[in-house]
């Protein structure tokens, strides 16, 4: 009987020990979550606005660069000149400027560029990217400038007909007779100018 009840001692003994065990195995530690919240994120807004003289450009625009006929400053009215149909005329002693705004109205940095087409077909005109402080004959491609987000440049084109040659930057050798020669003939004849302007733009990397 002694024995009996050692054994069933032993069994209560072990039931307590294994209790004990589970017990502690399941509640005894410690413990930690980490629940992150929902991230979310939206395009960044793309707008490039582009002005002309003051007017909102659409994506294909009139370069209006022959628009307003001025004086040779590119500031004061002309009053000699006027066409006898539609046509925009030019002549000696006019000149003439367009105003391009750019704005970058994006949540993004970008990049711009111009690209130029002329043809003077003989015609001494003149081109001035700086306000009138630097004339060449041509128009040179703007390499890719930077316009931050929010950012704003402007494109400024002049350009002039001299009246004579000693007031010229690049034909000074111009001559009336010269001159005379390009505006006579008939009107469908006549030499033109032609002058086109693409602005590129590029979110920058």
């Amino acid at each position: 009987m002694k024995n009996a009840k050692m054994t069933i001692v032993a069994v209560l003994v072990a039931l307590v020990a294994v209790t004990t065990y589970s017990v502690s195995g399941t509640y005894a530690k410690y413990t930690d979550t980490f629940e992150g919240s929902t991230d979310t994120a939206r395009v960044a807004k793309w707008a490039i606005e582009l002005e002309q003289n003051g007017t909102s450009a659409e994506k294909t625009f009139d370069f209006d660069l022959f628009g307003s006929l001025k004086e040779a400053d590119g500031t004061t009215a002309e009053g000699d000149v006027a066409s006898s149909n539609t046509d925009k005329v030019i002549a000696p002693g006019t000149g003439g400027k367009v105003e391009l705004d750019l704005f970058n109205k994006s949540e993004v940095n970008a990049t711009y560029k111009v690209e130029y087409t002329v043809a003077t077909n003989g015609v001494p005109i003149e081109f001035s990217v700086d306000g009138g402080t630097t004339w060449t004959t041509s128009l040179d491609n703007v390499a890719a400038t930077g316009i931050n987000s929010g950012g704003t440049d402007d494109i400024d084109i002049q350009w002039r007909w001299a009246f004579t040659g000693d007031l010229s930057a690049n034909y000074t050798s111009q001559t009336d007779a010269a001159d005379t020669a390009l505006g006579t003939g008939e009107i469908a004849n006549l030499p033109k100018v032609t002058v086109s302007a693409k602005v590129i733009v590029d979110q920058k990397d």
